[in-house]
């Protein structure tokens, strides 16, 4: 492009609209960048504007201009006249590439801080560094900023503190630690807009005080644990309590009505989030069974998804199983967002007592489900049948009907899931084998049907070899019936269980090699391939080895479901990330295992002095390091202590935080069996080597727990930089009562001397309890058989002083009885403060048998019974 040396500005901004129009209507522009960096330099406004405009369109990200445009983008954020400012930022925004990331956050900082700046320009500098952090979060080295951006959520400007909100809630998403400060300054704002009611009247939409505000705070918070000031905690209660009060009226508007419920519903899922308030949580249920029958088609979707959080975190499913058959019907409704939202909860809401009836409506929806949800649906089936199977035959039986119903919806993943459970549960192999060959035998069989019965067929086969119309040849004919109609992976499959035959059922030996001899001149390459060397092993003169390649596949090795990886597959997006996912309490506890690679934090501890004394941590809990202990090292013992006695009825913290590492535990217990998780961290600035992490039980218990490290599991790295981490898993069997917790060994070493940790694990016979309700005559009733029989009871005084000063301890002592596997019976006792629980005890040897508790706590005189 030749330009000409006397060009004015307004014909150069005329051709470079020109330019931009041709850009626009998709035609490559090559020439012409240097005249619209030319704008970009001008002090005129009109042509400032359209040099960014080009420069927006245009400029590709290694453009050997791209020095320049940053040059005029950093002269332009430090001007003095606003509206240059705010092109700059609007084009930093949009163009938003490495270089302009790194060499412009601090100026982008430094205009959201200045004391000058106008609100104008806070709010556009804020929103830009969202983009940045979110396009690059390596390269804008938050951290050293994010401190001095979060008083800003307390500005007196709304529409600042707006930015500010959405900007520190990316924040805490990725350096949770150095957000920390921020929940206090959320809660206090949403006191002065919700309480105090400190607002400008410009702020009101619809009688609703600044909504969009409200949401990103309630939002915010949900990344924070729960407070740990009293006085926060209480505020923060009371702000949640107002919100849902002020909704319990239906607004006559839509507008307000919008407004209202898309703040409620945020304060009920930050509610569920950090679950400080039981009674608070039983409210929360009811209205949100109020609102999944609403004619709004918006109120019911958000209804039913915040009611599946709500299942991802309750204890008791009862309350949202009242609303069981409206979620069903949920499935009809005509909006498929809806739709998709009561499948989720249904998965998330399914146990052991209502998997069979939620299993069979999701079959039997699976027909007429819209075509966008039957994958989804398939995978969630698939994984509710194994996961809350009773019977083998159950399983056998909705396995083979969702592979034939929603076959051609499905991933290889789920035959593959479907044969791995099989070849690992001998109980239900001949039964298999059955259903495989009623299937095959079936006018139509679906190709995934046919991998699955052919794959068993040739593994088991044999095991209905002498039942009645299941004799070898009848197998082989029903395989070959289907196998023409087959793919070609399929087919594969199919030829595999054929070679599998001549080695099970010598006599059908010619039969098979006819079949064989029939594919060694396929057109498919793996087919052919397949025919030829399987033809070949059965025609060789010595038969040694045909057993041993034909050889019964091994069970699989116990590893993580890949239906549930793929169903936690998110494709990387720049939302904001969920606090919590769907499928119950036992998937997003397994959601923080997967993401315990970062620190664990500390929670809210209740009454620590009496934590000793109400959970008797072992004595022996011990570290031991060359040289002897220092009064530091055993204040850290002590403390060490606490943390034993809250992982006793929580599944997840640290056990041990030191100056040098950090030990945190992720458990997972499914009586009589339970995975633990044991992460290392080095908190030092050296590194580490050497590193080992055992498991062992007393000799006394050796017998009744079984500790393992778990198999499919990598070796533990040779050395540890700071700040890294390494884990480890093992499983735990419960073979009987046991009365000593195992310990766990660390040994490494840091810069020459050797360092042998040793811990008692909280792993004790309240893990493999689980919770039952019965009503309050049983317990009564079963309680005073145990005391006439004078077996199996035991009763303990505890001094407990921590109970006559602290209000909020009844509540804790609830927790701890709860976390200890039972199920808390209301209203059993006529004392309020007394807790009744039940469970079922789960062991390998001595079976499930029943445990009743009583806790009496005496606030007046300091002592729990």
């Amino acid at each position: 492009m030749c330009v000409e040396p006397s060009l004015n500005g307004y014909n150069r901004k005329k051709y470079v609209c020109k330019l931009v129009y041709m850009a626009l209507l998709g035609y490559e522009v090559s020439f012409g960048h240097r005249e619209a960096v030319d704008l970009v330099n001008s002090t005129k406004y009109s042509e400032k504007q359209i040099g960014y405009l080009a420069i927006s369109l245009l400029m590709e990200e290694d453009a050997d201009y791209g020095r320049m445009v940053v040059a005029a983008m950093r002269r332009d954020i430090h001007d003095t006249n606003e509206f240059n400012v705010s092109l700059a930022l609007n084009a930093v925004s949009n163009i938003c590439t490495r270089e302009i990331a790194e060499v412009l956050t601090q100026d982008i900082v430094a205009q959201l801080l200045s004391p000058v700046a106008s609100m104008f320009i806070k709010k556009k500098a804020a929103l830009c560094l969202l983009r940045l952090l979110r396009r690059f979060p390596e390269a804008v080295n938050a951290q050293q900023w994010a401190a001095r951006v979060i008083p800003y959520l307390g500005h007196r400007d709304i529409g600042v503190t707006l930015s500010v909100a959405s900007l520190v809630t990316a924040l805490a998403q990725q350096f949770p630690e150095d957000t920390r400060k921020a929940a206090s300054f959320a809660v206090r704002r949403l006191k002065s807009l919700v309480i105090d009611n400190e607002y400008a009247a410009e702020y009101i939409y619809y009688k609703v005080p600044a909504p969009w505000l409200q949401i990103k705070l309630l939002r915010l918070l949900q990344y924070f644990p729960a407070p740990e000031s009293p006085e926060l905690r209480s505020l923060l209660l009371s702000i949640l309590r107002h919100i849902i009060d002020v909704s319990q009226d239906t607004p006559r508007e839509l507008q307000q009505m919008n407004a209202q419920y898309s703040i409620l519903f945020e304060a009920i899922n930050l509610g569920i989030q950090l679950d400080i308030d039981q009674g608070l949580m039983q409210e929360c249920a009811v209205l949100l069974g109020r609102f999944i029958t609403s004619r709004e088609i918006n109120v019911r979707y958000l209804g039913l998804e915040t009611m599946a959080h709500l299942a991802a975190y309750i204890d008791s499913l009862d309350t949202i199983k009242t609303y069981q058959g409206v979620i069903i019907q949920s499935l009809r409704d005509r909006d498929v967002s809806v739709r998709r939202r009561a499948l989720d909860l249904l998965y998330s809401m399914c146990d052991v007592s209502s998997a069979k009836t939620i299993v069979s409506e999701l079959l039997r929806h699976m027909v007429v489900a819209d075509f966008t949800l039957r994958e989804e649906m398939a995978l969630k089936v698939a994984i509710l049948t194994e996961k809350y199977a009773t019977e083998y035959s159950w399983y056998v039986d909705v396995m083979m009907r969702l592979v034939s119903l929603a076959g051609d919806h499905m991933g290889d993943e789920v035959w593959h899931r479907i044969v791995q459970v099989i070849l690992g549960n001998e109980e239900l192999q001949l039964y298999a084998c059955k259903i495989a060959l009623q299937t095959l035998k079936a006018p139509v069989c679906h190709e995934s049907a046919l991998k699955v019965s052919a794959y068993v067929l040739g593994e088991f086969g044999h095991l209905i070899a002498n039942a009645p119309d299941c004799a070898p040849v009848d197998q082989l004919k029903a395989l070959q019936s289907k196998m023409a109609s087959g793919s070609q992976s399929a087919r594969a499959v199919a030829l595999t269980t054929v070679g599998k035959f001549i080695n099970l059922f010598p006599e059908i030996k010619t039969l098979c090699l006819r079949v064989l001899d029939r594919y060694r001149g396929a057109l498919d390459a793996e087919l052919q391939q397949r025919a030829c060397e399987y033809y070949a092993l059965a025609t060789l003169e010595s038969e040694d080895l045909m057993p041993t390649v034909f050889e019964e596949m091994p069970p699989f090795p116990e590893r993580r479901s890949a239906l549930m990886s793929r169903l936690l597959k998110r494709e990387a997006d720049t939302e904001d990330q969920r606090t919590w996912v769907f499928g119950g309490r036992e998937i997003n506890r397994e959601r923080k295992l997967q993401k315990a690679g970062k620190t664990v934090e500390d929670s809210e501890e209740p009454p620590v002095a009496a934590v000793p004394q109400l959970l008797e941590v072992p004595e022996q809990t011990r570290f031991v390091a060359d040289g002897g202990q220092t009064p530091e090292e055993l204040a850290r013992v002590a403390k060490s202590k606490r943390h034993y006695a809250r992982l006793l009825w929580e599944n997840d913290g640290i056990l041990y935080d030191g100056d040098e590492i950090q030990v945190g535990l992720v458990a997972q217990y499914k009586p009589p069996a339970g995975r633990v998780g044991v992460f290392l961290g080095n908190k030092s600035t050296a590194p580490i080597y050497d590193i080992s992490i055992h498991v062992a039980c007393e000799e006394s218990s050796e017998k009744q727990l079984v500790v393992q490290q778990a198999t499919g599991q990598g070796p533990l790295p040779d050395s540890l930089m700071p700040l890294g981490q390494a884990r480890v898993f093992f499983d735990i069997k419960c073979i009987d009562v046991f009365a000593t917790a195992p310990t766990l060994r660390i040994a490494y070493t840091m810069a020459g001397a050797p360092t042998v940790s040793e811990l008692q694990m909280p792993v004790t016979i309240a893990h493999f309890i689980d919770p039952v309700t019965i009503t309050v005559a049983d317990f009564f009733s079963r309680w005073k058989q145990l005391g006439d029989a004078a077996i199996g009871e035991a009763q303990n005084v505890l001094k407990t002083p921590f109970l006559s000063t602290d209000s909020g301890a009844i509540q804790w002592l609830r927790n701890v009885v709860g976390g200890a596997g039972f199920a808390l019976i209301q209203g059993a006792d006529a004392e309020p403060d007394n807790i009744v629980g039940v469970g079922i005890a789960t062991t390998e040897n001595a079976g499930r048998f029943g445990c009743l508790i009583r806790v009496e706590p005496k606030p007046a005189h300091g002592l729990t019974r």
